[in-house]
């Protein structure tokens, strides 16, 4: 019996570890957990950004984080810009830049465990020109001047309280100048305005998988347009893979910020923890968006929302080969999201809005 006993926890051991989740977040459901609460379920301080760097990450064998970064450059500076030319196929690890803006030029590059800081108010801190993918996997992008965004002491997903990083210390921007697209995976982003980046192309789809996008800037005074991932202002964007992040701030517009009225088609937003923003997520602002899968995420009521959580309703629909399906709400004492109590803890969300349910949406 001892035998078999240790046989089925090495299964059970093995099968959390295939399943891309935290070893110790297998015991705890998604709308149990909440970022920075211990549990490490979602995406949060404790493991991402390039100080958790585990060895091997995106498996390119590197070890993982030696617990300091090395400067890219002598005599770095937040008022000074900075050119940054890589052979294509480069991988680029645990690296620290500091400059008012980074143009990154060179295909195929791989950033593992850097830190990219600086301060460039209603601007890009980065642009990349890759001709066709870039990725940042275990990376840091904050405002220099900062170690920690204002207001969250490391035990909320987000400050709940205005005005987090204030505009004149905040950078706005990551921007893909080309047709670029990006694979991120376990980064730390906050103290900007958003992620701009392209949304994919046919075969080649933008991922982003593992990051924590949280306190935005500035939500006091709303010079920024707070957005997670986007904005994308265009339409017939696509495809997508938004996989297991944290999309948590304050803010007057989206966590997913596709805010045009082109067809948006396959958009993957699935198993993200979501709170706070204005219309915390929006698929176009015509109801025209094809082959959308918005299946079993956490919107929470941690933190206060302006509107809703998804914007007029907008998510494509069965006739378009959209699905929804499994997305639950997370509400307790005290929240700032009073749309809803804690009695609809665990309830499903429609798309139409509230209220609560207790049957999952089928239409």
């Amino acid at each position: 019996m001892k035998s078999l006993r240790m046989l089925l926890a090495l299964v059970l051991a093995v099968s959390v570890l295939n399943s891309g989740y935290p070893a110790a977040a297998a015991p705890v459901s998604g709308v149990k957990a909440r970022p920075n609460d211990g549990s490490g379920y979602w995406p949060d301080f404790s493991n991402t950004g390039y100080s958790h760097t585990p060895a091997n990450a995106g498996g390119l064998g590197l070890g993982s984080y030696p617990g300091k970064l090395t400067d890219y450059a002598k005599n770095m500076s937040a008022t000074k810009p900075m050119r940054l030319t890589f052979p294509d196929n480069s991988v680029i690890s645990f690296k620290r830049f500091l400059s008012l803006k980074v143009a990154i030029y060179g295909d195929n590059l791989t950033f593992v465990g850097c830190l990219f800081e600086g301060t460039n108010p209603n601007d890009n801190l980065i642009q990349i020109y890759s001709k066709s993918k870039i990725k940042f996997l275990y990376s840091t992008f904050k405002p220099n001047t900062l170690t920690r965004p204002p207001g969250n002491d490391g035990t909320v997903s987000s400050a709940h309280s205005k005005p987090g990083t204030p505009f004149a210390k905040s950078w706005q921007a990551v921007t893909t100048m080309t047709e670029s697209v990006a694979v991120m995976d376990h980064n730390d982003i906050w103290g900007n305005a958003g992620m701009m980046m392209v949304t994919g192309f046919p075969g080649r789809p933008s991922t982003w998988t593992n990051n924590y996008i949280h306190d935005q800037a500035d939500t006091a005074h709303d010079v920024y347009h707070h957005d997670g991932i986007g904005p994308q202002s265009e339409g017939n964007g696509g495809p997508m893979k938004i996989d297991h992040n944290t999309l948590a701030s304050l803010g007057n517009t989206n966590a997913l910020a596709l805010q045009g009225d082109g067809v948006y088609d396959h958009i993957s937003f699935t198993n993200n923890y979501v709170s706070g923003w204005g219309y915390a997520v929006s698929i176009g602002t015509k109801n025209n968006a094809t082959n959308i899968t918005v299946t079993g995420n956490v919107f929470s009521a941690e933190l206060k929302q302006l509107w809703g959580f998804l914007y007029g309703n907008i998510w494509g629909g069965k006739s378009r080969g959209s699905t929804w399906r499994r997305n639950v709400l997370q509400v307790r004492a005290g929240d700032g999201n009073t749309t809803y109590s804690p009695a609809d803890n665990g309830k499903y969300l429609w798309p139409t809005g509230a209220p609560a349910k207790t049957t999952d949406y089928t239409g």
